[in-house]
C-alpha cells in the first residue's frame, strides 16, 4: 500500500513540474535569433586624464572651475613657489647681469684692453718710424751702431708687446662670452623651474571635477582635477572571464543606457584587453560610440549586449521552456534535445523535436 502511495505521488510531482496550464502549451518556431554576451557598460571620454603636479606645495591659485572647458596648455592651478626656488632664481639673474656687463656693458673688461691695445699700437708706429729712420741713416753711414740696435731693440719690443695684448683681447673675449652664455643658460634653466609651479592642461577638453582648494597642500601622488573630451566617447565594458574567448575585435555590442531608456546604441569593438583585472574578475572591452546626436555624460552607466553570432529562419523555443540545458517536456514525456545559439529569450533547436511537437512549459 505504502509503494502505491509513493508512485502516485510521484505522478502528481511530475505531471506538476510538466504544468497543466494548455496556456503555457506551444510549438517550436521558425525565427532568427541572435547569441550575445552580456556584459556592464559605461560611457567614458575617449581622451582623459588626472591632472597632476610634478611639484609638491600649497595652492596658491585657481585658474579655471567645473564645467569650464579648457585648451591644451592653459593654466589650471598655481602652486606657491618655495623659497630656495627663488633664491636660486635671483642669484643666476645677479650672475647674468654681471657676466653681460663684464662682456658687453658701457664698462666691460675689453674696453680697457682695447684701450691699451690703442695706445700701443700709436706706439709701436712712432717706434717703427724711428727705427727705419736710424736704418736708412746707417745705409748713408750716418749715425752709430748703437743707436740703430737700441731703436730695433724699442720697435721689437712694442711689436711683441702688441702681439700678446691682442692675444690677451681674444682670449678675454671669448672667456666672457663663454660665461656670458653659461650665466644665460643658468639663468633660463631657474626660470623654467617656476613652469613646475604652474600646471597647464595636456588636452582640449572640460574640467569634470576640482579634488583641492586654494590653500591646500598637493603632491605628485595627488590628483588636482579630472579633464576629458566632451565631443568624443566610447564605451568600456566588463566581461566575465567564462565569455572572454568568445568576443573578437569587430564584434558589435547592442548598448542601453539607464539616461536613455528608450534608445538603443550600438558600439563596434575595438579593444580587448589581454589582462584579467583580479579585483572584479573580469576583463575589459572598449567600443566606439557611433551614436553621436546624444547628450553624453562621462560615467553614464547600462547594459550591453555583444554579437556573437546570427542565424536565420531556425527552429527556436523560448528559454523558459528548456529544463536542464537538453530536456523539454511534452503533455506525456519527457524529451532530450540539442541546442545551438542562445539568447536571452529564445534558445536554437538542433536535435530532438520539430515544429510539430507541443511542449509544456515546466513550473
Amino acid at each position: 500500500m505504502k509503494k502505491s502511495w509513493a508512485i502516485i505521488i510521484l505522478s502528481l510531482l511530475l505531471y506538476a513540474c510538466k504544468g497543466d496550464n494548455k496556456d503555457d502549451r506551444i510549438k517550436p518556431q521558425l525565427r532568427n535569433i541572435t547569441e550575445s554576451v552580456y556584459a556592464s557598460a559605461n560611457v567614458v571620454p575617449r581622451e582623459s586624464y588626472s591632472c597632476r603636479p610634478s611639484k609638491s606645495g600649497i595652492i596658491k591659485k585657481i585658474f579655471v572651475n567645473e564645467g569650464d572647458m579648457v585648451k591644451k596648455g592653459q593654466v589650471l592651478f598655481e602652486i606657491s613657489v618655495t623659497a630656495d626656488v627663488n633664491n636660486r632664481l635671483r642669484t643666476a639673474e645677479i650672475n647674468l647681469q654681471e657676466a653681460e656687463a663684464n662682456y658687453s656693458g658701457a664698462n666691460n673688461l675689453l674696453l680697457n684692453i682695447e684701450l691699451e691695445i690703442q695706445n700701443l699700437k700709436e706706439q709701436n708706429l712712432i717706434d717703427s718710424a724711428n727705427y727705419f729712420r736710424k736704418k736708412r741713416l746707417w745705409e748713408q753711414s750716418i749715425g752709430s751702431k748703437n743707436d740703430l740696435e737700441r731703436f730695433l731693440l724699442t720697435y721689437q719690443s712694442s711689436s711683441s708687446k702688441l702681439s700678446t695684448l691682442n692675444n690677451k683681447y681674444a682670449q678675454t673675449k671669448t672667456n666672457l662670452k663663454n660665461n656670458y652664455k653659461k650665466a644665460q643658460n643658468l639663468a633660463s634653466t631657474e626660470r623654467s623651474q617656476l613652469k613646475d609651479f604652474e600646471v597647464r592642461s595636456e588636452i582640449d577638453g572640460k574640467v569634470f571635477f576640482i579634488n583641492k582648494k586654494v590653500g591646500e597642500f598637493i603632491s605628485p601622488q595627488e590628483s588636482f582635477s579630472e579633464l576629458g573630451s566632451t565631443s568624443d566617447y566610447i564605451i568600456e565594458m566588463d566581461i566575465d572571464e567564462v565569455d572572454i574567448s568568445k568576443i573578437e575585435i569587430g564584434d558589435t555590442a547592442i548598448v542601453a543606457l539607464e539616461a536613455y531608456p528608450n534608445e538603443v546604441f550600438t558600439s563596434p569593438i575595438y579593444y580587448i584587453s589581454d589582462k584579467k583585472d583580479e579585483r572584479t574578475q573580469t576583463f575589459e572591452v572598449k567600443g566606439d560610440f557611433s551614436n553621436s546626436n546624444f547628450k553624453l555624460y562621462d560615467g553614464l552607466s547600462g547594459e550591453a549586449n555583444i554579437v556573437i553570432a546570427r542565424r536565420k529562419d531556425v527552429l527556436t523555443i523560448p528559454t523558459d521552456y528548456l529544463v536542464n540545458g537538453n530536456k523539454v517536456y511534452t503533455p506525456e514525456e519527457e524529451l532530450n534535445v540539442k541546442v545551438g545559439l542562445r539568447s536571452l529569450e529564445e534558445v536554437e533547436i538542433l536535435q530532438g523535436i520539430d515544429s510539430t511537437t507541443t511542449l509544456v512549459k515546466p513550473n
